[in-house]
């Protein structure tokens, strides 16, 4: 009886098991690596919004007090040409949601005031943000009044992160 050569090389199970353990790896980076993405953009969006609150307060300590939206500086922020106006000496380009400019999912909103308890604030909110850990609505809902406000003063949803901006006198 003779014995044919071995021949060197893989079954096709074996071939099949490394592709299944390769795209498993894959997914799993993949999934990792898109939610450090979104982390990493609502990262940002926080540091947008602080720094449109430091143009605000440049803003109100030469001029006493916030844009109003009676003057139209009021909405969307990389939208509103009349919010831009106000705050281009305090703050160089104005900043665009990383998600993309124009996206009606994800933007910068800017409300002018609202009252709470007899006191005027203003309201910046990044509008919806893509990981809940970076959410602070209850918080700054329980902080801000504490009871049902009317229009965007109270903030941007149960997805925003918003900020309120000091007493307005407007």
């Amino acid at each position: 009886m003779r014995y044919l050569p071995q021949r060197k090389g893989f079954t096709l199970i074996e071939l099949l098991a490394v592709v299944a353990v390769i795209s498993i790896l894959a997914a799993v980076v993949l999934s990792l690596l898109a939610d450090a993405r979104f982390d990493a953009r609502d990262k940002r969006r926080i540091s947008d919004l602080q720094q449109i609150q430091k143009a605000l307060e440049l803003y109100v300590t030469e001029h006493g007090t916030y844009p109003k939206e009676s003057e139209g500086a009021n909405g969307n922020v990389s939208t509103n040409q009349v919010f831009q106006a106000f705050i281009e000496p305090y703050l160089q380009g104005t900043p665009n949601d990383p998600a993309g400019k124009g996206s009606d999912t994800f933007y910068y909103y800017y409300d002018g005031s609202h009252n709470c308890g007899g006191r005027n604030y203003v309201v910046l909110f990044a509008r919806q943000m893509e990981k809940p850990v970076n959410i602070n609505y209850e918080q700054f809902f329980t902080e801000t009044c504490g009871e049902i406000l009317d229009g965007e003063g109270r903030g941007g949803g149960v997805e925003s992160y918003n900020i309120k901006v000091g007493l307005s006198s407007d």
